[in-house]
């Protein structure tokens, strides 16, 4: 019976270090104020938006990286170009990100979001 529980604890421990982990998009551990919690929210809803129409963006390289696989020769500049387009718009969303958060948080909060900073990334 102690084999169980103590089984039963150690796999709790595990996942519930993995939830902890993932605990960054909620943003508790910020301990933010009331008014950078509004804040955070519209930050937030623009990130949303602007991963969306990301996602759309990438569709859409992906059919056209798509097509110039299939025509009689492969042009590679266009390749580039199209693969250079969804780069350069990942890491454009994903610095007026941080833009934004760096200046609503504090040097101690900020501290707490670095813990989970790649999460942050986009790909």
């Amino acid at each position: 019976m102690k084999f169980i529980v103590i089984s039963v604890l150690f796999f709790i421990s595990l996942f519930g270090d993995e939830e902890h982990h993932h605990r960054n998009k909620e943003l508790s551990h910020l301990e933010l104020s009331k008014e950078q919690g509004v804040q955070m929210k519209k930050i937030l809803k623009d990130f949303r938006t602007e991963l969306k129409e990301f996602d759309e963006l990438k569709d859409d390289i992906e059919n056209a990286k798509k097509e110039l696989f299939l025509k009689e020769n492969l042009d590679i500049v266009q390749l580039d170009k199209l693969n250079a387009k969804t780069d350069s718009r990942a890491r454009e969303i994903e610095v007026n990100f941080l833009i934004k958060v760096h200046a609503l948080l504090h040097p101690k909060q900020r501290e707490r979001f670095i813990y989970y900073f790649d999460d942050w990334e986009v790909k």
